[in-house]
């Protein structure tokens, strides 16, 4: 790994703009781009895709760091969890799974963990299982950087403590969602990545993958202002918990399909998705705003009197956010190549309020 020094921004920032695929974007819209690549240029982001779509119109933009290569696909973490929840609950909205089903009938494991039997799906879709994270083990950070991260389900569960804490209340774990993508493999007779990457492609969402090759592309982890690590060769292997790559504009049009057209599942089915549960002290602070209720695979943001839904998604390369206000039907989906707690913050605290404040 080397270290990825920014220097002047005077000398090294620039961005370059996307043709626009629709008609000029109104000026609140133009706005809200001025700003988020101000804050990009300022903070030195690497690379951002950013893509909001109102009923007024549209503004899709990219902006890349002289010194970064320009790329057409990023690691979208976590936002994965959403993106399997809309193809789980294909399933059982085809009556090949049900919410409430053990997750015992599907799954044996190899080395028991007391109250394991009586888990259901939704506790893993709702994240109210008790399962401890695997990527919480300490050694899961210590073979990633050995370039050693675990690949399949068998070495992920080994990092498993062997204990269900908080069962019945949100507690977040990359767990739940491991446990899921070999239900589905089971199901489906299929490896996880080409039943998802199948689901999209036939509703036309084929740049929305799993089991990417990432050779060429870049990411960065900056922990202060000054530097950050160039991370490229840092392979997660993440699957249903995060391993989907794409870009904002993809992102777009499946909120659109998601939402608008509701054209990958039936209004009854999102619905069931939207079942709430309180975060409690697992809320997360976005600006003036907050996301306080976890559904089946979805968030609830609350900012300035607005509900937007969605999922945030953050791994030690990459961060993204595809939100939808079913109110005003506007629908916003960024992505970006870079972590750490620098620009952790940055995304959470300075771009996601500065797109928020203004719609």
């Amino acid at each position: 790994m080397t270290l990825f020094l920014f220097t002047s921004i005077s000398q090294l920032l620039f961005f370059i703009f996307c043709e626009k695929e629709y008609t000029e974007p109104p000026t609140f819209l133009k706005k809200i781009e001025k700003k988020v690549v101000k804050i990009a240029k300022n903070r030195n982001i690497p690379s951002l895709e950013l893509t909001i779509r109102t009923e007024n119109g549209i503004v899709d933009f990219y902006y890349n760091h002289k010194a970064v290569k320009k790329q057409s696909t990023y690691g979208i973490g976590s936002t994965t969890k959403f993106l399997s929840a809309v193809a789980i609950f294909k399933l059982i909205e085809d009556k090949k799974l049900r919410i409430n089903d053990k997750v015992s009938d599907y799954l044996t494991l190899t080395r028991p963990i007391p109250g394991f039997e009586s888990l259901t799906i939704k506790n893993l879709l709702n994240h109210t299982s008790g399962l401890a994270d695997y990527t919480k083990n300490p050694g899961w950070m210590e073979n990633l950087m050995d370039d050693n991260v675990p690949k399949t389900f068998e070495e992920k569960v080994s990092l498993i403590d062997e204990t269900l804490e908080n069962r019945g209340s949100f507690s977040y774990s990359n767990t739940n969602y491991i446990f899921l993508q070999k239900i589905v493999e089971i199901l489906t007779g299929q490896p996880y990545d080409a039943y998802f990457n199948r689901f999209y492609a036939s509703n036309g969402l084929s740049a929305i993958k799993m089991g990417i090759d990432e050779t060429g592309l870049q990411a960065f982890f900056g922990q202060t202002d000054r530097e950050s690590l160039d991370v490229s060769n840092w392979r997660e292997h993440y699957g249903f918990d995060g391993g989907a790559f794409t870009d904002s504009k993809a992102l777009d049009r499946f909120l659109t399909k998601l939402y608008r057209d509701k054209s990958l599942l039936e209004p009854k089915t999102i619905e069931e998705m939207n079942e709430w549960i309180e975060m409690d002290l697992m809320t997360i602070p976005i600006g003036n705003g907050i996301i306080s209720a976890y559904g089946n695979g979805i968030m609830r943001l609350s900012y300035g009197g607005e509900a937007f839904i969605g999922h945030f998604g953050s791994t030690l390369k990459y961060q993204s956010m595809v939100f939808f206000n079913t109110k005003k039907n506007i629908s916003i989906s960024m992505v970006t190549n870079c972590s750490g707690r620098y620009y952790n913050n940055v995304f959470f605290q300075e771009l996601i309020p500065a797109i928020l404040d203004d719609l």
